[in-house]
């Protein structure tokens, strides 16, 4: 696995939150209600004009400044999807 920035992530990466930074107590309350939190899976949907991450069920939109803040674990998947194509 390797470390950086969810910003260096392309649409339709998985990755797994390692860290969050340089975030105000208010902005870290809400990743905590929205899911997103050190251990969490995220899958990009949307890198432009805002970055648009999934967690679960539920979808959070962040600036730059935000998602630059939020260090991931990025990894190649090698299983097969459910339908074994």
């Amino acid at each position: 696995m390797t470390e950086q920035s969810v910003t260096e992530l392309k649409t339709g990466e998985k990755a797994k939150v390692v860290a969050i930074h340089g975030h105000s107590a208010a902005s870290m309350r809400k990743f905590i209600v929205f899911g997103l939190l050190p251990g969490r899976e995220i899958e990009v949907l949307q890198t432009f004009p805002v970055y648009v991450l999934k967690i679960d069920n539920t979808q959070l939109a962040l600036d730059y400044e935000a998602a630059f803040g939020i260090t991931v674990a990025r990894w190649q998947s090698t299983q097969k999807n459910k339908t074994g194509l």
